[in-house]
């Protein structure tokens, strides 16, 4: 170790005065070089939580770093910058769990500020367990994350249903609420529809209302090929299997648009049946659209031609944020506020937002510099920090997150403005009226200013809606209560 020879206080203020007596001698401060900082340090890995299931590649790391108080422990993004994984303690356990696909050694660097704010910084590799790289149709699916839900997604048809017949082979679907080729179909119990479940029951094999046909209702995909469903109030239905064959990065394998089959155990999926067949449940489906947060399947019996009978089934997720934002481009939506605005100031927690081109809740809103707003990005430059038009106030002026967190922005010509980082936490905020929150490194959005701030750019914004095309972003002052001013986004998929 290496040592500092410092005088007290108390020493030199003897030395500053006319006093005689004298004092010699100094104490010596210990300073930990990057060699030092991890000698003696313990590590051990394991599978839970708890600490209890020991494993070589476990992804929680309990740790004692006995030369130091405190210490920052954290690894580096791909974009260069630091991701803190713990802080303060120097004994303790943290979670590392890498990006799927990612290389299992992993290195992790450990900080320790010495007394003469020296910084020291060692590292150490792991090797850690790292869940593999899903096939391209399984993420949507199934979500990064592994697991995800899928509801039932009312249409157009019969003013709402989701689940009914239609005419074969009547060409692709587009994944909106339109279902092309339907003649007719059911909707949810709880729901609007002209025609509901209960009254279908004669397609049901079970012949009873058993939770399934409800808007809460939902399946649950899971990487390792489960298929769970739930009823309304969330009690397990049953659990199945499935596997999607044939996808091809979201490009039609057959003349009819199809993207992929769905094969799965019977009876997998919610309301599983066949229309008019008895309570037939099919075991392959066609699947007629997938994305991230929509999917739409069609079954027709063997030798069916074109415009014979056919089952569609409308299912969506809105169980997937990270997905929705990493699964595009997003750029600039207009809205109905000011005949186009995209980012303005509106009452604070007037609703929720819908995703439409209304913002609830909005007073006023400016508009792309090439778009019909009446107010224009170009006239509202006290806002700014910038104070000047910069790129990015225009229609194809962009913006793109990536899985591993970093966040690029794109001036109207597509250049690289800067890159920035962002996370989520989708802990839903209903008072609010919040799905969860956008963190981002300071000016990493587009026009990322609160209005009337002087340029201030939040951190922190509050999600009110998100989908694979559609985001709204919301923020106010901390402390502001029901209709006091807060400033929101609208951005869209590109």
């Amino acid at each position: 170790m290496k040592k500092i020879a410092i005088m007290s206080v108390l020493m030199l203020g003897m030395l500053a005065s006319c006093d005689p007596i004298k004092e010699d001698g100094s104490f010596s401060v210990d300073t930990i070089s990057s060699a030092d900082l991890l000698a003696g340090a313990t590590f051990s890995q394991y599978s839970d939580e708890a600490c209890t299931q020991p494993a070589a590649d476990g992804n929680y790391i309990k740790y004692d770093i006995p030369n130091v108080s405190s210490v920052v422990i954290y690894y580096i993004k791909k974009d260069g910058t630091e991701f803190k994984l713990s802080q303060s303690s120097s004994a303790g356990v943290l979670n590392y769990v890498p990006l799927r696909g990612s290389d299992p050694q992993q290195t992790l660097y450990f900080r320790y500020i010495n007394p003469n704010g020296e910084e020291t910084v060692a590292s150490r590799d792991f090797t850690l367990q790292v869940a593999a790289e899903l096939s391209a149709g399984d993420k949507l699916l199934c979500s990064n994350s592994g697991t995800k839900k899928w509801k039932w997604y009312p249409t157009s048809a019969n003013g709402g249903a989701v689940w009914g017949n239609g005419g074969y082979l009547a060409g692709p679907q587009a994944g909106g609420a339109d279902i092309n080729g339907a003649w007719w179909g059911c909707g949810v119990e709880d729901g609007d529809c002209a025609d509901l479940f209960s009254s279908q029951l004669a397609h049901s094999a079970v012949g009873a209302i058993t939770g399934e046909e409800y808007a809460d209702s939902y399946m649950e995909f899971c990487e390792d090929g489960s298929l769970t469903k739930y009823g309304k109030d969330g009690n397990k239905l049953n659990t199945g299997s499935f596997q999607l064959t044939d996808y091809n990065n979201g490009e039609a394998i057959d003349d009819n648009g199809n993207m992929a089959y769905l094969n799965t155990s019977a009876g997998a999926i919610l309301w599983p049946y066949q229309i008019n067949k008895n309570g037939f449940t099919p075991e392959k489906f066609e699947v007629a659209f997938l994305s991230v947060d929509r999917m739409v399947l069609v079954y027709a019996s063997e030798g069916t031609g074109g415009w014979g009978e056919a089952t569609w089934w409308s299912f969506g997720s809105d169980d997937d944020a990270q997905g929705c934002l990493t699964s595009s481009e997003w750029t600039w939506a207009p809205t109905s506020a000011n005949g186009g605005a995209v980012w303005g100031n509106g009452g604070y927690l007037a609703g929720p937002q819908a995703g439409g081109a209304d913002i609830n809740g909005a007073w006023w809103g400016c508009g792309v510099e090439d778009g019909d707003c009446a107010d224009k990005f170009s006239s509202q430059l006290a806002h700014s920090a910038a104070g000047a038009i910069t790129g990015e106030e225009y229609s194809t002026a962009y913006m793109t997150f990536s899985e591993d967190g970093v966040l690029t922005k794109y001036d109207k010509d597509g250049n690289k403005m800067n890159e920035g980082s962002w996370s989520l936490d989708m802990t839903p905020n209903p008072d609010h009226f919040s799905l969860g929150y956008l963190n981002t490194s300071a000016g990493a959005i587009l026009w990322p200013y609160q209005i009337n701030q002087n340029g201030f750019k939040p951190e922190k914004y509050e999600i009110g809606y998100v989908s694979g095309s559609r985001l709204v972003l919301v923020y106010a002052s901390e402390g502001t209560g029901g209709w006091g001013e807060a400033t929101w986004w609208s951005f869209g998929k590109k």
